[in-house]
């Protein structure tokens, strides 16, 4: 069975709720009521001449789904405007009928057109229900906190459903103020970019994250049940070791519980 075969098929009562990887940031979440697409990025948007045309940022993999092929799913929800995030040639080639979420600032910097009575607009401090799923999102800094309208532009989400919180941070590094809001929950799963940044990327154009020794120690000052890194399979230029992370792990925060994920894996939640 494939794994969109597998992400659609019903939940019978015995199995569990789950969450797919499906490269770089993008997962599915699935319950037995709903499924919910974050950040998928299922095309080759990025490096197609008809797209954003960076030859240096080529696919490691193919999709593990093709756009057209989904005829189930009730969001898709984007962190922020960048094609690997919210991939305009995967979100209009879905024929299936969803909600897309994400700031309104993100939508505005990005060609994908979604018919406005099928877009919310996430803001942080406003809370949105998808079913019996429960999506709040926390302001991401990549690199900015706000955009020049003063909105909030990249987004990190809190997402709760049947007693599990987890959290998916999409792009961004650690700002002031950001680990006093998310001590106040105790995260089940936190799904999180460890690529990082550097001068050469950044004469690139590549807007960096955390880094996987940042990551560590700020795992040491909240409650994280596993902490499963992303952001390092997609692009070689893009990229960080995972023994690497790994050995930032046990330096720093040794006690710290790691779920390493391969594209078309899934959690059982």
């Amino acid at each position: 069975m494939n794994l969109l075969s597998k992400i659609e098929k019903k939940i019978t009562r015995k199995e569990k709720d789950c969450i797919y990887y499906l490269g770089q940031s993008g997962y599915v979440i699935k319950t037995k009521e709903t499924i919910i697409y974050i950040d998928p990025y299922l095309s080759d948007y990025v490096e197609h001449r008809d797209g954003l045309n960076e030859k240096t940022m080529m696919r490691n993999y193919r999709p593990p789904i093709l756009p057209p092929d989904i005829q189930q799913l009730d969001a898709i929800l984007c962190t922020h405007s960048h094609g690997d995030h919210m991939d305009p040639w995967t979100i209009q080639e879905i024929n299936a009928e969803f909600t897309f979420y994400s700031s309104m600032g993100a939508y505005e910097k990005n060609p994908v057109t979604v018919s406005s009575d099928k877009i919310i607009f996430l803001e942080p401090g406003k809370p949105e229900m998808i079913n019996e799923i429960k999506v709040e999102s926390i302001q991401a800094a990549h690199y900015g906190l706000f955009d020049e309208f003063d909105r909030s532009d990249s987004l990190s989400f809190v997402i709760s459903f049947k007693g599990n919180i987890f959290f998916f941070w999409g792009d961004g590094i650690i700002y002031d103020g950001l680990v006093e809001k998310l001590q106040k929950y105790t995260f089940d799963y936190f799904f999180a970019p460890i690529n990082g940044r550097d001068e050469e990327r950044e004469e690139m154009g590549i807007i960096g994250n955390i880094n996987a020794k940042e990551l560590a120690e700020l795992c040491c000052n909240l409650n994280v049940k596993s902490l499963v890194p992303n952001h390092i399979d997609m692009f070689k230029k893009n990229s960080e070791s995972i023994n690497y992370f790994l050995q930032c792990i046990q330096d720093i925060c040794p006690n710290q519980e790691v779920i390493i994920m391969n594209c078309g894996d899934r959690l059982e939640v």
